[in-house]
């Protein structure tokens, strides 16, 4: 992990559009040339995050994801920012558009195929034991080759064997908490979705 100095990220900054930020500063920039910065802050001296930071499991799961053939995106460098103190990713993102743009703006989507697709994407992610505890429709991505794939890995365990159905079980729930995504979905669909992943 090298040293992000102030200066070259006050340079990157300069050309940037933020994209997520909250009261602790930026989180994600879209930097001038197409990458992208995100930045991890410390939520505790204590935590275990300093000794394994969510910068590293960023780059670690986008590893773990190409080696199983799984879309996402492709990590350049990661950095450490001392000032305010952050780790930070820097990456190429994943082309395509994610499932909740698509359902929010695409009237002509044919949502019976997508969602056959997508209950065959994640039963696959669950056999190869890809536990996504961030899993929903703004981090899965239509690439323009028609694959599926995920972005904002950080909050990923790859386990190496088949998910417990229990760990599935708890994956498809958080899934289901977004609303708002279920709403732009046909009812009669998401019965269908459940019960193929059942």
């Amino acid at each position: 992990m090298q040293l992000l100095s102030r200066e070259k990220y006050d340079r990157w900054r300069a050309g940037a559009q933020v994209l997520e930020q909250d009261a602790y500063g930026e989180k994600v920039l879209h930097l001038a040339d197409g990458t992208f910065l995100k930045l991890f802050r410390r939520k505790s001296w204590l935590s275990k995050t300093a000794f394994y930071t969510p910068a590293e499991r960023f780059a670690d799961n986008a590893t773990e994801l190409q080696k199983l053939g799984i879309p996402c995106p492709r990590v350049i460098q990661l950095y450490r920012l001392e000032t305010p103190y952050r780790s930070v990713v820097h990456y190429e993102p994943l082309a395509g558009e994610t499932l909740r743009h698509l359902l929010r703006d695409d009237p002509s989507l044919d949502q019976l195929e997508l969602f056959a697709r997508l209950a065959e994407f994640i039963t696959h992610l669950h056999e190869c034991g890809v536990y996504f505890r961030s899993l929903h429709m703004g981090n899965i991505v239509l690439t323009p080759d028609n694959q599926l794939g995920l972005i904002d890995i950080s909050d990923m365990r790859c386990l190496g064997r088949p998910l417990s159905r229990r760990m599935r079980d708890r994956n498809y729930r958080h899934l289901l908490r977004y609303e708002n995504d279920w709403q732009q979905v046909n009812p009669h669909i998401g019965t269908l979705f459940m019960f193929r992943t059942r």
